[in-house]
């Protein structure tokens, strides 16, 4: 009788059947289900059985019997050890056809939808796209390394360029890898270190020129680390140092950047959330405005106001809501430039909801990844607007909340599927609904 570990220790050919939300593909053997990462469906591949974790069997590829015409060489050097994209082997086209199924499977695996109306996508430029990028850094004397998570591992894939972001991000890469990193930076890293663990966010504004920087760790900064930075990587228009777990943090410089998008100019300071695909912030604000527009407007999770200043062009009165320290006081700076026609409510989405009894034309509702909470269905169910938008950066959670709005009180209008993220498993859609009454 063959024992698991010796199964496990023995190539197995296998066919991949699809790929599932996260990246990985599917295939089915006699040992049940295995993901296996960097493949396509349709391709035979031989592969080695790892053990099963947390009840999932993964699969390592060893050798490809078949290839899918639509494999490619990897744009990144450092593709397959690094954690932050998955799909570099795919070619773009295809990729997007994948998320298309990915998402249509997970509404109806997770929430029985089966979607009865048309699903648009609008895709990316593939490259240089990410306005924003969070790296782990690791500083001991003279060797700073600065980069991602290797897969499924707290190890650092160290990099010196990103392909997926933006050139200015790629220019303060080069600038920290360069040297500028050892000169400036504390030591600091997962073996301890006066620093311990740490972080580095860069933001760069509409126009790639100007920057934030946004340290996170446990450590009290040095002594003008900020004006060090800055001096040495002169686009950085504002550094800031957070404490982990704390809202203790020192700034140098203007403590934001502004972003403009059309005619929209906004504020967007540290630790605020900003739409990270530079090329697709236009279209964003397509998709959830549509041809809408009337009296009363609710952007709930509205950030720094990427919606509700839009809106305001289109309803006479819209209320913007933000629980989040920093984006409620970027929300508040950047609706007042249209007066009286939009308010900005420092408070979470719940306690909003639960004291607001207006008839609201429209509602859009921006949730973070882990979608809306039981509550907040609940009373977007009460108050019943006559539309709702459903911004959703996960399928999942998407899925799992629309089964709780549909059929009744709402029904599925349209579906657009916005690429955010070529190269990586994420998905951003934007779902509208109406009365079903």
């Amino acid at each position: 009788m063959t024992t698991e570990s010796e199964t496990a220790a023995q190539p197995m050919d296998a066919s991949i059947e699809k790929l599932v939300y996260g990246g990985d593909g599917l295939t089915r053997t006699p040992q049940g289900v295995v993901l296996v990462s960097g493949v396509i469906p349709g391709e035979r591949i031989s592969l080695l059985l790892a053990e099963r974790k947390k009840g999932v069997r993964r699969g390592q590829l060893l050798d490809l019997a078949e290839r899918s015409p639509d494999r490619v060489l990897a744009d990144c050097p450092y593709f397959g050890q690094c954690g932050g994209c998955q799909y570099q082997h795919i070619a773009y086209p295809r990729q997007v056809a994948l998320k298309q199924e990915i998402f249509l499977e997970c509404l109806e695996r997770v929430g029985k939808i089966r979607l009865d109306v048309p699903m648009t996508v609008t895709a990316s430029e593939p490259w240089g796209y990410r306005n924003r990028a969070r790296f782990q850094v690791e500083k001991q004397g003279d060797s700073f390394r600065i980069g991602y998570h290797e897969p499924r591992s707290n190890n650092l894939c160290a990099v010196e360029k990103c392909p997926i972001s933006s050139p200015a991000v790629n220019e303060v890469l080069s600038r920290l890898c360069g040297g500028v990193g050892a000169d400036v930076f504390p030591d600091c890293g997962p073996d301890g270190g006066p620093g311990g663990e740490m972080e580095l966010e860069l933001f760069a504004s509409d126009n790639d020129r100007t920057m934030l920087a946004t340290v996170y760790s446990s450590a009290a900064p040095p002594e003008q680390f900020g004006d060090k930075l800055r001096n040495a990587v002169p686009m950085l228009e504002s550094v800031c140092w957070r404490g982990r777990g704390s809202r203790a943090e020192t700034v140098w410089g203007s403590g934001a950047v502004i972003c403009r998008v059309g005619e929209f100019h906004f504020r967007v300071s540290h630790a605020t959330f900003f739409q990270t695909n530079r090329y697709l912030l236009d279209a964003m604000i397509r998709a959830v405005l549509q041809d809408l527009e009337g009296d009363r407007a609710l952007d709930l999770y509205a950030g720094v106001g990427l919606f509700a200043l839009p809106l305001a062009r289109r309803f006479e009165k819209v209320a913007a809501v933000e629980s989040s320290d920093a984006a409620a006081h970027d929300l508040a700076a950047n609706v007042g430039v249209v007066g009286g026609r939009a308010r900005a409510f420092h408070k979470t989405t719940e306690k909003f909801l639960a004291v607001t009894s207006a008839r609201w034309d429209l509602v859009v509702v921006d949730p973070p990844r882990s979608g809306l909470t039981a509550g907040v269905v609940e009373h977007l169910r009460r108050i019943l607007p006559r539309r709702l938008v459903y911004v959703s950066c996960d399928p999942t959670t998407l899925a799992r909340d629309l089964a709780l709005l549909t059929p009744s009180p709402f029904r599925i209008r349209s579906v657009e599927l916005v690429d955010q993220f070529p190269q990586t498993f994420h998905i951003e859609s934007v779902v509208h609904l109406e009365q079903s009454g």
